[in-house]
């Protein structure tokens, strides 16, 4: 049975498949924590999908109006060599850099335990958790291809209609499944935002109330969201759990990940006469936007 999600500025009330609330969700100063290793790709207009690197971060989300004193990651193999965190804006982010290929992202993060330390303001939260797939491989997602409808029929990315209400549709989900340990299911995550970088769509974060799980297969975002004559960028990302945990009350778990990004333009009178030069990157993971040394 088909399943989607309605997006037009907050949730529908009739979805017919939506996350419930996780296990437990953090009230302190962290809201989640992750370690993923991806793979990410750009998809052209004729929805052709080009490699663009495989890549390690992690990341802890802090509560609003909170933070917390530092954080390091540690392979347990590796206890000499802590990983520590840079603060942004809204996170703390580790990042361990883009690969050519899997066999050397394993060589540089290879899998097995990882143990994750925060110093929060009041206490040390400490977790280990595993990243590993079956037989000890990695096992990130196939590749998404994103599809786009209006009416019923799949439209070019290069003509969409403002005017009207646009389906954003996806492929299976290889490896997608509900968490054994019954913290968080295999999400996915949709974010499309205009030549600005403003969002106009994001699907939702585990732990943060609703997010979308693996069995879901489209989203509508509705046509009062869409200026015309516009280039519009989007991603389309499927993170698998390998592994979680809640520890003191902070949820973290450990990802392969894969993601697809794609620029679409609409229809209509010009309105981007004012956008950067140079296209905003939507995260860490779109290189072929980025300085990468």
């Amino acid at each position: 049975m088909l399943k989607k999600l309605c997006l037009t500025g907050c949730l529908c009330s009739m979805i017919m498949s939506c996350a419930p609330e996780p296990k437990s969700v953090a009230q302190g100063d962290i809201s989640f924590y992750v370690m993923v290793k991806s793979a990410n790709y750009s998809q052209g207009p004729d929805d052709s999908l080009e490699f663009l690197n495989n890549h390690m971060f992690s990341e802890i989300f802090f509560n609003e109006g909170r933070d917390i004193k530092g954080a390091t990651i540690i392979r347990d193999a590796d206890p000499d060599r802590p990983m520590s965190y840079v603060k942004r804006d809204h996170d703390y982010y580790f990042e361990g850099g883009h690969f050519d290929s899997v066999t050397e992202l394993d060589a540089a993060y290879p899998n097995g335990d990882y143990t994750f330390t925060i110093e929060l303001q009041d206490r040390s939260v400490s977790a280990t958790m595993n990243i590993a797939g079956p037989g000890g491989k990695t096992d990130i997602p196939a590749p998404v291809t994103i599809t786009f409808h209006q009416d019923e029929n799949k439209v070019p990315s290069t003509a969409i209609d403002p005017a009207k209400q646009l389906t954003i549709r996806w492929t299976d989900y290889s490896n997608g499944r509900k968490d054994p340990k019954g913290i968080v299911d295999d999400m996915i995550f949709v974010v499309m935002a205009d030549c600005y970088g403003e969002r106009i769509t994001h699907t939702g974060l585990p732990f943060q109330g609703e997010y979308t799980k693996f069995d879901v297969s489209e989203i509508v975002v509705e046509a009062e969201f869409l200026k015309t004559g516009h280039p519009y960028s989007i991603f389309v990302e499927f993170p698998h759990v390998v592994d979680s945990s809640i520890v003191d009350g902070v949820p973290g778990f450990t990802s392969y990940a894969t993601a697809t990004y794609m620029d679409v333009f609409t229809s209509g009178p010009d309105t981007s006469s004012t956008c950067p030069a140079n296209k905003i990157p939507m995260d860490t993971g779109q290189t072929d936007r980025m300085d990468v040394q």
